[in-house]
């Protein structure tokens, strides 16, 4: 059995990484969390707000994500929801990098040709915008990881990202459902 928030507010990276690959949280959905994504924070948040986490993973794993319309779909109104987009993703130079408070980013990228950056050593370029959630960078260090349809992002308020950037190769269209999930102090 893993630790919930009830037995133990205290998650080390070991028994976090235990947690997020035993798969208890996926509610059915069978896409692993990229390599990325920091485990203690996901299994702090999961057990912070499980009902709202729980109700994300059971709409990916419930809905045909290929046959979801273009737009929003609410999951907890106010809480979760879904954005679908279709897109040429954008070279390096001219992606965002981005910050959000309120709201963790679980991204998918059901098809295409693009990469997640993680950035470091950030100059803010635009100010955070609490209606909008999202804050906007500069960096110069920024490390891309390929985004395919056999893993998630998560990107949590300390994740400077760079999200919807071309990967190498062919200029194509990509797919992908931003769920925007309910970020617990």
């Amino acid at each position: 059995m893993y630790l919930s928030a009830q037995t133990s507010p205290e998650w080390t990276s070991g028994n976090a990484k235990k947690w997020m690959k035993s798969a208890v949280w996926s509610n059915g959905w069978t896409v692993s969390p990229h390599k990325s994504v920091n485990a203690v924070e996901f299994a702090c948040q999961y057990h912070k707000n499980k009902d709202v986490w729980d109700a994300a993973f059971r709409f990916l794993a419930e809905h045909d994500l290929e046959a979801l319309s273009i737009g929003n779909h609410v999951i907890l109104e106010g809480k979760c929801w879904a954005t679908v987009s279709e897109y040429i993703p954008k070279e390096v130079e001219k992606g965002n990098i981005e910050s959000h408070l309120r709201f963790v980013d679980l991204q998918y990228v059901l098809w295409g040709n693009e990469k997640m950056g993680l950035a470091s050593d950030i100059e803010v370029r635009q100010a955070y915008n609490s209606k909008k959630d999202v804050a906007f960078y500069i960096s110069s260090r920024i490390k891309h990881y390929s985004a395919d349809a056999g893993s998630f992002f998560l990107f949590f308020p300390s994740d400077i990202h760079q999200p919807s950037v071309r990967g190498k190769g062919e200029l194509v269209k990509s797919r992908k459902i931003v769920i925007k999930i309910e970020y617990v102090d």
